[in-house]
């Protein structure tokens, strides 16, 4: 690599001098010799970044789809396909990473010649940090980006959908007579939520349908814990009115019923999420529906662990009884993900504690920290609910238990405690 000189170009007689001084045989070479001169200047280092890619990212390129860069100027940065996210991290190298345009390669160089060929090319720019996709195995293979001169790291990661709930929070839906009230300028369309909101396409829609977020008017909104209750709670009483079993419920009477209360893109939202089709049908062929007891149960209990957080067992039991329907029979593994039942020495009883999972750490040692700080010996089924959303393709719920926490058997039964437990 030599200094760009316009007066100056190397001769095929000084590239043998060259390679008989390096005791290198012309007759092992190909006939094609590339020399690259290196600006004085390089400017282009400036507005550019390198990008090495994995193979998921590399098919997606290949395929002419986008790659994107997403967050707020307070975000730390993420890069996202249709699918998948990948958190981006600045990877350094020892080695220069010179950046030359039409370099041939070495198949390329494959030419017939009765003699040596000599090719001039300019370096454009030189690189000592990138983005590095920690997938790679083989070979590096790098994509240039208008950006700066700096490489970052880029490794596949869990979307941030943290951001989503406050986002749409100021503008959750209350019912319609608080409708007027609402800021126009903290709406969301899709356009805008895909720009702030660091999760591929397809995660996001699939996080849009894991909440209870429904469109209106072109808009995404939150239903608040207040109008859902409210609406299963309407759902609920005509459930009891018209005696039905809990695998008979009619959902067109259902809406006809409460369409003046419980507008229909919130009614099929809110139906989804606590009913699904029977084995029975109507007379005319129309599927029955079958209420999920436990997602109804859970809900109930939720407003009673909002008016007490801490409650004696027994008057919980009793009073989550009386708000559910007289079909729906509660149970002690309905509170798991939402409360604790835990024993009172100075009472001498157990005791319902609010302890909601959506209110966990999400960096996962402090979540075990805290259920072990919580509650000494955990179950697999009473913790699952706590860890499920930690777990990966890679790394299932037992699999983070085995990690994090310590296996004992008591009576027969598996528990789990903290490692660091004597």
């Amino acid at each position: 690599m030599e200094t760009l000189n316009n007066s100056y170009s190397r001769t095929i007689e000084e590239v043998r001098e060259t390679l008989e001084l390096a005791s290198i045989k012309e007759s092992t070479l190909q006939n094609v010799t590339q020399i690259l001169y290196s600006a004085r200047e390089h400017d282009i280092d400036k507005c550019m970044k390198l990008l090495e890619l994995d193979e998921h990212l590399m098919k997606t390129i290949s395929k002419g789809d986008s790659l994107t860069f997403q967050g707020n100027k307070q975000d730390s940065v993420v890069l996202c396909t249709k699918s998948q996210t990948y958190d981006v991290k600045e990877a350094e190298t020892s080695n220069s990473c010179i950046l030359v345009p039409n370099l041939s390669l070495s198949e390329q160089t494959e030419v017939v010649a009765n003699d040596r060929i000599t090719k001039v090319y300019n370096i454009s720019g030189v690189f000592h940090t990138y983005y590095e996709v920690c997938k790679v195995v083989h070979i590096k293979i790098f994509v240039y980006l208008v950006f700066t001169n700096e490489f970052l790291k880029v490794k596949e990661c869990e979307p941030r959908l943290e951001k989503l709930l406050s986002v749409l929070e100021p503008t959750s839906f209350k019912g319609l007579e608080y409708e007027s009230s609402i800021p126009q300028e903290l709406l969301y369309n899709w356009k805008r939520l895909q720009n702030e909101i660091q999760a591929s396409e397809d995660e996001l829609i699939q996080a849009l349908n894991d909440y209870l977020i429904v469109t209106i008017d072109g808009y995404f909104r939150l239903i608040s814990f207040e109008y859902e209750i409210r609406s299963l709670t309407l759902m609920l009483d005509l459930f009891d009115e018209n005696c039905w079993e809990l695998d008979e419920v009619d959902k067109e009477i259902t809406y006809e019923s409460l369409k003046e209360f419980v507008i229909k893109p919130i009614f099929d939202v809110l139906f989804r999420k606590y009913a699904e089709v029977s084995d029975k049908s109507k007379t005319d062929g129309t599927p029955l529906y079958r209420y999920n007891e436990e997602q109804c149960c859970k809900s109930l209990a939720k407003v009673l662990l909002a008016a007490s957080p801490v409650t004696e067992y027994k008057q919980f039991m009793e009073s989550w009884c009386i708000g559910t329907p007289e079909k729906m029979n509660p149970k002690e593994e309905y509170l798991r993900g939402i409360a604790l039942v835990i024993w009172n020495n100075s009472t001498v009883k157990n005791e319902v504690i609010a302890f909601p999972e959506i209110d966990l750490p999400k960096n996962i040692n402090e979540r075990f920290n805290l259920l072990f700080k919580a509650k000494d010996k955990w179950t697999v089924q009473e913790i699952s609910p706590y860890i499920s959303k930690l777990a990966t393709n890679k790394m299932n719920v037992n699999a983070l238990l085995t990690k994090y926490a310590r296996c004992s058997i008591v009576n027969g039964i598996k528990y789990y405690s903290s490692k660091h437990d004597k």
